[in-house]
């Protein structure tokens, strides 16, 4: 499932990375037929109930095929999964825009879906970034893992890789990053597709999404594009308001139950772990709108392409 074309574009994975045992809130997407299990794409757990994804992932399949038979793997690869979860629901960004006809053509837009669980997941979601980016990113060292293949004409996809990369340019839908500027020539490949792009806060000590693999060239030796989170955000809610009730990430990742003090600004109350005795300094969540959250682009597997 979630086959495309990309008409000289390949998809996306992970090339000249490592096995990634960590980053558990990224996940393999794919099926199981029998003793046969493949992995088509990548996608982040934003929500306990809530996959980020790339749109092209679901390709031409009717999406009642894909949550009817569409799993998300949690673990080191989809063959040794801890937890196997299907879906109940996906939703594709109604601007979705597909890649046309490589690099002659556009490379396309808003390439976002979101795969509702059904169940809660047994890992803790990430969170994903949602004011503007500027050029002041360009040079940012940032991560991307992905359950894709380790270069052009390869076939282990599968198993979560994961590289080092540096955000070589930014365009108006894109985090561009060019293999030669990141270490070991690495990037994303084929079934890296949807998968995640972080960057490590370190006001917050923990990694943040800011876009999803969505395409590179056709053997990943050259550049990659993921499409960033901070354009989808108020589209990112409507549907964590519909599974949720609610687009309190702190009320719905259980922030406020874990008895911790939690002072992240996308926190929408006080947390109650920060009312500390009046002689203490009090240290609260701040109010308002969510600032970050949780993200990260799939890539067709079976012989067919895409980032």
């Amino acid at each position: 499932m979630w086959l495309i074309g990309w008409l000289g574009l390949a998809s996306a994975n992970i090339v000249n990375g490592n096995l990634e045992a960590a980053f558990p809130a990224t996940v393999g997407l794919g099926a199981s037929f029998g003793e046969y299990t493949f992995s088509a794409c990548t996608g982040t757990l934003i929500t306990p109930r809530i996959v980020l994804s790339a749109a092209h992932c679901g390709g031409d399949l009717p999406p009642e095929l894909i949550v009817q038979a569409g799993k998300a793997f949690f673990g080191p690869s989809v063959t040794e999964a801890e937890a196997v979860i299907g879906f109940t629901d996906i939703i594709v960004h109604p601007d979705y825009e597909e890649l046309q006809n490589g690099w002659a053509g556009s490379l396309g837009a808003n390439d976002f879906s979101l795969l509702v669980l059904a169940e809660d997941a047994p890992v803790n979601p990430v969170f994903y970034w949602t004011e503007p980016l500027d050029d002041t990113w360009i040079g940012q060292p940032i991560k991307s893992v992905g359950f894709g293949i380790t270069g052009g004409g390869q076939d282990d996809s599968g198993t979560k890789r994961s590289a080092d990369l540096v955000i070589s340019d930014l365009q108006e839908q894109f985090v561009i990053s060019d293999n030669i500027d990141n270490p070991n020539s690495a990037n994303i490949c084929s079934g890296d597709s949807g998968g995640s792009q972080l960057f490590f806060n370190e006001e917050w000590g923990e990694w943040v999404q800011i876009a999803v693999h969505s395409w590179g060239d056709e053997n990943c030796t050259q550049t990659s594009g993921s499409t960033r989170t901070d354009l989808v955000h108020e589209w990112i809610l409507e549907t964590v308001q519909t599974v949720h009730g609610t687009t309190d990430f702190c009320d719905i990742n259980g922030y406020y139950d874990d008895e911790e003090c939690t002072t992240i600004s996308v926190c929408q109350a006080v947390d109650p772990a920060c009312l500390v005795e009046e002689e203490a300094p009090k240290m609260g969540c701040n109010n308002g709108s969510t600032s970050m959250f949780w993200l990260t682009s799939l890539v067709a597997v079976l012989g067919i392409r895409r980032h």
